[in-house]
């Protein structure tokens, strides 16, 4: 059977990261995510301000 051959999904081509790395990737993702989220706020309120209709 083919699937039984294959390698798990976590064990294909992944790095053994250290904790001290995973934490600061963490860290870098959430950073990431906040100045996505607020440039697009930033936008989206941006939109109001030159409305026009």
């Amino acid at each position: 059977m083919i699937a039984a051959e294959q390698k798990s999904p976590e064990k294909v081509d992944s790095p053994d990261y250290s904790p001290a790395e995973i934490e600061r990737r963490r860290a870098t993702s959430r950073r990431l995510a906040w100045v996505l989220g607020l440039t697009a706020l930033g936008i989206y309120l941006a939109g109001f301000l030159y409305y026009r209709p």
